[in-house]
């Protein structure tokens, strides 16, 4: 039996506070940096105002 792996959805997010990678801290994100997450993370990041959607959802 093949085992599918879920395709992870990603979305653009624009950094809006400096803020630091949740998993390597010696990672710091910058103002005006575009990044990719997955979508739970970039909500995250969007509802703490660290960052927000730099492509429309929905």
């Amino acid at each position: 039996m093949e085992t599918k792996e879920k395709e992870e959805v990603k979305v653009r997010i624009k950094v809006l506070q400096p803020f630091r990678d949740k998993f390597n801290k010696s990672v710091r994100y910058e103002v005006g940096q575009e990044l990719e997450f997955e979508t739970t993370r970039a909500e995250d990041v969007v509802t703490r105002e660290l960052a927000e959607y730099a492509d429309p959802i929905g």
